[in-house]
């Protein structure tokens, strides 16, 4: 994992900006898309995810350019999570790739048997987000 992550200076701004922008997408974004189009919403979901892990990791001061690596780091350093949790961030990373590299379409069956424990991930990963960054 040390590869692929590396340490920087602390950036309390970045991460700021970004559990910014993520609240965006939660409270606008996510409100708009169609229900039937239940791919869009697991890629604002999983955008939301990106933008609050690297935020944590900004204040952490560490950075990556690996999805794979954030959610690994995210696991690893952060036990309010289990590995249902993390294992449901990445098979929603790889729905997220399968759908903007293949036109991979996402079933509604998914959203719908997940979307609160998506929520629930999510409203984790703001509080811890909040707390580092102030």
């Amino acid at each position: 994992m040390e590869d692929h992550i590396f340490k920087i200076s602390k950036d309390l701004t970045r991460a700021r900006d970004l559990i910014s922008m993520a609240y965006e997408r939660l409270n606008d974004i996510i409100k708009v898309l169609p229900k039937d189009k239940s791919y869009k919403i697991i890629e604002e979901y999983y955008e939301i995810l990106v933008q609050i892990m690297t935020s944590i990791m900004y204040v952490d001061g560490y950075k990556t350019l690996s999805h794979i690596f954030l959610i690994e780091y995210i696991g690893k350093n952060y036990k309010e999570f289990n590995s249902n949790e993390i294992n449901l961030m990445d098979q929603i990373r790889k729905f997220r790739h399968g759908t903007v590299y293949y036109g991979k379409k996402i079933s509604e069956s998914f959203l719908i048997n997940n979307e609160q424990t998506i929520k629930n991930i999510i409203s984790k990963l703001f509080k811890i987000a909040k707390e580092k960054a102030r």
